[in-house]
């Protein structure tokens, strides 16, 4: 699994996880929907550099 897919493949497992965690947070806001979470919870994965993303991309860089 090359660099690029491997951080993708964090980033969205990372996205998965944060989503149930951010919607009691906005729940009473009314603001945002699913696919506005989704959106929010993979921006967060994203930018965290050197977060859960992250080690799960060296993980499956190593396991090649």
């Amino acid at each position: 699994m090359d660099s690029v897919t491997a951080r993708r493949a964090g980033e969205m497992l990372e996205s998965i996880l944060l989503a149930p965690v951010l919607r009691p947070l906005i729940a009473g806001d009314g603001m945002l929907g699913d696919y506005e979470l989704e959106l929010l919870a993979q921006t967060i994965a994203r930018s965290d550099g050197a977060g859960f993303a992250a080690l799960i991309a060296s993980r499956l860089e190593s396991t090649r």
